[in-house]
C-alpha cells in the first residue's frame, strides 16, 4: 500500500467530507500527473511549468462558480436599495417577532429578484475544499506525480530506506528543516508503532523533495556510500525544480532576512493578489458608503490578504508562492473578462435571465411561475400589517396617558400638585366616589 498517497488524501477523518476531500484530490492529482508526463515527453519536464498550467486548468474549472457568483454580486447591487431600507427599518429591533418580520420580507425580496440569500455563498464553498487541495498537491508533488516520485525513491533505497530516518532527522535539525520535520512526524518517529517501514520511507521522499541545492550538497556527508546516488539526484532535482533562475523547493525564508532573488516570489504574491482583489471587489461588490462598516471591513482585508500572502510565501518553498502568483495573475484576467462579459448587461436583462432560470426551476418543482405583482402586494400587506399593529398601540400608549392625567387632575383638584392638601385632597375624594357606588 502506498502510505505517502493514503497520508496524503487523508488528512480529513471526517465521515462527511472525507470521501468528497478524497476524490477532489485525487482528482487534480491526475490532472497534476497528466500535465507533468506531457511535458516531460515534449522534453521540458519542470515543476514550475507544470503548476502554472496546473493553476490554469483548475482556473477553468471553477470558472463556472466564479460566473455564478458574479451574477450573485450584480443582483445584490439591484437589490441593495430594498435591502437596506429592510435593514434600516429593523435596525433597532431584536425581539423575535421584529426579527421574524425582518426575515420574512428579505426572503420576499429574494424571491422577488428570482434569488436566493445563498447564492453569493455557495460558490466560493465550492471553492474552498478544491483550493485546499491545490495546496495539498503542490506541497506534496511526489505522491501524485510518478515520474517525479521516483527520483527521491531512489535515494531513499540507497541510503536505507526507514533505516536512515533517525540520521535524516539529525541531518534536518542541524540544516534549518526543524518545521519540515514536524510537519512529517519526524519522518514517523514520533509515532513508531503507528507508521510501519513503508510509511516511514514515504516520509523520506518526501523529506527529500523539499531540499533545496544548498541541502542536497550536504546530505552525501552523511550517506558517503549512496553519495553517487544522492548527487545524480541532485542533479535531476534542481533540473526539474529550476525556474527562471530559482530552485522551487527552496523557501525564501532560507537565507533568512537578507534581500535577495528569491524575495521577488513573496512580492510578486502579494502585488498580484491585491490587484486581483481590488479589481474583483471594484466590480462586483455592492456599492457602499465611504463609511459604510461593510466597505470600511473591505479595506482592512484588502491590505491584510496581500500582506498574509507576502508572509506565507515567505515561509513556503518557493513553488507553493508560484502557484500563488500564477493563481492571482489568471484571476485578475478572468475578472477583466467577467467585467467585460457583464459591462453588456444591463439590468434589466439580468433582472429577466435571473426570473426566466428560477421560474424553470420552479417549473421542474411543479410550482407556478414567480409572480413580481402578487410579491409586491405581499410586501404592502406585510407593511400594513406593521403599520396598523404599530397604530394600534400608540393608540394604546395614548389613552392610558390621558387616563393617568385625568386621574392626576381629578384627585389634586382645588390644591397644588404635590402638596399635604392635594395628598389629603385625593384621599377625600377616592372616599367621596366610592361612598356614591355603595
Amino acid at each position: 500500500m502506498n502510505y505517502l498517497i493514503l497520508l496524503t488524501k487523508n488528512t480529513w477523518n471526517f465521515p462527511v467530507f472525507g470521501p468528497v476531500w478524497n476524490f477532489i484530490v485525487s482528482f487534480l492529482g491526475m490532472v497534476m500527473n497528466v500535465i507533468y508526463s506531457f511535458l516531460e515527453q515534449v522534453g521540458i519536464p519542470n515543476i514550475g511549468l507544470a503548476i502554472i498550467l496546473f493553476t490554469l486548468v483548475t482556473r477553468i474549472l471553477l470558472f463556472p462558480t466564479s460566473l455564478k457568483q458574479q451574477k450573485s454580486s450584480r443582483m445584490m447591487q439591484i437589490m441593495q436599495p430594498e435591502i437596506k431600507a429592510v435593514q434600516e427599518k429593523y435596525k433597532n429591533m431584536s425581539d423575535q417577532a421584529s426579527m421574524m418580520a425582518q426575515q420574512a420580507e428579505m426572503r420576499a425580496i429574494y424571491e422577488k429578484y428570482g434569488t436566493s440569500m445563498t447564492a453569493g455563498c455557495l460558490p466560493l464553498v465550492l471553492q474552498m475544499p478544491i483550493i485546499f487541495a491545490l495546496y495539498r498537491i503542490i506541497m506534496n508533488i511526489p505522491a501524485y506525480v510518478p515520474a517525479v516520485k521516483v527520483v527521491y525513491e531512489s535515494v531513499s533505497s540507497a541510503i536505507g530506506g526507514a533505516d536512515a530516518a533517525q540520521a535524516l532527522v539529525t541531518f534536518g535539525e542541524n540544516n534549518g528543516l526543524k518545521s519540515i520535520l514536524k510537519t512529517l512526524h519526524n519522518l514517523g518517529l514520533d509515532d513508531p508503532q503507528k507508521y510501519d517501514s513503508t510509511a516511514v520511507h514515504n516520509f523520506v521522499i518526501d523529506f527529500l523533495y523539499k531540499l533545496n541545492p544548498a541541502q542536497w550538497a550536504k546530505l552525501p556527508e552523511v550517506f558517503p556510500k549512496a553519495s553517487s546516488v544522492i548527487e545524480t539526484a541532485a542533479a535531476k532535482s534542481a533540473e526539474i525544480n529550476s525556474f527562471l533562475g530559482l530552485n522551487l523547493a527552496t523557501a525564501p525564508s532560507a537565507y533568512g532576512f537578507k534581500p535577495n532573488i528569491y524575495w521577488l516570489i513573496p512580492i510578486l504574491a502579494g502585488l498580484t493578489q491585491w490587484a486581483s482583489t481590488v479589481l474583483m471587489q471594484k466590480q462586483s461588490m455592492p456599492q457602499t458608503a465611504e463609511g459604510d462598516q461593510s466597505a470600511q471591513m473591505m479595506k482592512s482585508m484588502n491590505v491584510m490578504m496581500p500582506l498574509m500572502s507576502v508572509w506565507f510565501c515567505f515561509s513556503f518553498a518557493s513553488g507553493i508562492g508560484l502557484y500563488w502568483i500564477a493563481s492571482s495573475l489568471f484571476m485578475l484576467l478572468q475578472q477583466l473578462i467577467l467585467n467585460w462579459y457583464f459591462g453588456k448587461k444591463t439590468n434589466e436583462q439580468l433582472l429577466q435571465e435571473a426570473m426566466a432560470k428560477a421560474n424553470e426551476k420552479r417549473a421542474k418543482r411543479g410550482l407556478p411561475p414567480i409572480d413580481e405583482k402578487a410579491i409586491e402586494n405581499r410586501l404592502k400587506s406585510m407593511q400594513a400589517k406593521e403599520d396598523s399593529e404599530e397604530k394600534n398601540r400608540l393608540d394604546r400608549i395614548a389613552k392610558q396617558s390621558q387616563k393617568t392625567k385625568d386621574s392626576t387632575e381629578y384627585y389634586n383638584k382645588n390644591a397644588k400638585e404635590g402638596s399635604l392638601a392635594s395628598k389629603a385632597n385625593m384621599v377625600q375624594l377616592y372616599n367621596e366616589k366610592h361612598e356614591k357606588k355603595s
